[in-house]
């Protein structure tokens, strides 16, 4: 085949494929219609999954707050040595709390969060099959908070 026929046969397929996009939008469309006792169903498992993040957030907060406060005073405490060896033990021992703190918050609002983006998947399946597809949310996404 010479390049004009494969351009030629090119364009027809992209055409055909792209005449197709419309009808198979539209069936899509009608398959996608959910009941109201299915959308009243989502609305619900909407504001149970973000309520428990929200309460996750509530937790992790201050258990950040309290390690950062501690690490301050711990680490203003080990700068009133005036003993190198014991100054350095005294901050590596501040930041080791800190460090662990810090950790067990994350790790408990890691599980909080794993936890609800879990109850919301079994929710909303249960609320209608047809649900996972119209939204594009997910647990990874949420993640990058």
């Amino acid at each position: 085949m010479n390049t004009f026929t494969k351009l030629a046969v090119t364009f027809g397929a992209v055409s055909v494929v792209f005449a197709a996009l419309p009808a198979a939008a539209q069936e899509k469309g009608n398959n996608a219609a959910l009941s109201a006792t299915a959308l009243s169903c989502m609305q619900t498992a909407v504001d149970v999954r973000d309520n428990a993040i929200i309460a996750a957030w509530d937790v992790q907060y201050p258990a950040i707050k309290t390690a950062l406060q501690t690490r301050q005073a711990s680490l203003k405490a080990a700068w009133t040595q005036t003993d190198a060896k014991t100054r350095r033990a005294a901050t590596k021992a501040a930041w080791d709390a800190y460090k662990n703190s810090a950790k067990s918050a994350r790790g408990a609002m890691k599980a909080a969060h794993k936890a609800a983006w879990t109850k919301f998947e079994a929710d909303r399946k249960i609320c209608s099959p047809k649900a996972t597809k119209d939204d594009n949310g997910s647990l990874g996404m949420d993640n990058q908070l």
